[in-house]
Parts: C-alpha cells; sequence; structure tokens
C-alpha cells in the first residue's frame, strides 16, 4: 500500500507539472491559476495525510527502566572499581586547585589538579 501511494503521488506530481506548462499570457485570468494551485494543495494534502495517518504506531520503548533512586540515597561502588578522582588521597600540605592544562590534540583546558607548594 505504501509503495503505491507513493507511485500515485509522484504520478499526481508530474501530472500537476505538465497542466502548469507555460502557457500563452491571459492577464484575465489570474485567479484560475490560483484556484488550480489550491486545489492541488488540498488534493497533495489529503493524499499525504492519508499516507501518514494510515501507518502503524512506533514500536515501545526498549524494556522497563526501574524508577531512581531517592534523593539523598547513597549506593556504594561495586567491587573491584577503582575510587573517583575527587576521592583520591592527597600528599600532605596538597591541595586541589584549577589550572591550565596542555591537552593533547585540545590545546589549553582547565582541570582540577593536585596543587603541592
Amino acid at each position: 500500500m505504501h509503495k503505491s501511494l507513493i507511485a500515485l503521488v509522484g504520478a499526481t506530481g508530474i501530472g500537476l507539472a505538465a497542466l502548469a506548462a507555460p502557457a500563452p499570457a491571459n492577464a484575465g485570468c489570474f485567479g484560475c491559476a490560483v484556484g488550480a494551485g489550491i486545489l492541488g494543495g488540498v488534493a497533495a494534502g489529503a493524499i499525504v495525510g492519508s499516507a501518514i495517518a494510515n501507518s502503524p504506531p512506533p514500536p515501545p520503548p526498549p524494556g522497563y527502566y526501574p524508577p531512581p533512586p531517592p534523593p539523598g540515597a547513597y549506593y556504594p561502588p561495586p567491587a573491584g572499581y577503582p575510587p573517583p578522582p575527587a576521592y583520591a588521597q592527597l600528599a600532605p600540605g596538597c591541595h586541589w586547585g584549577h589550572r591550565k592544562v596542555w591537552v593533547e590534540g585540545y590545546g589549553y583546558q582547565w582541570r582540577t589538579v593536585q596543587v603541592c607548594p
């Protein structure tokens, strides 16, 4: 049904293009061209609209996702994972600070680094 509908729309477009071929100028019939354009637009809209209306619905989302954890809940990371950099141990007398560092391929970037005096 879908392929035949596309073929019908294509044939209609070619037919309307043949009707709109250059013709002798007729200043007294401006409304004729406007009426033909409106009629063609309504017909094309009806055809495309019916094609969209008859299409199957989209598939459902894949699987079920559980609800998010409640705010403020803490779940420890699974065993075997390294701690994130925010939990890394600082050397004595050092602190975290923002510094511009060279990142290969990107240039200078602001990063959080360990700053030792």
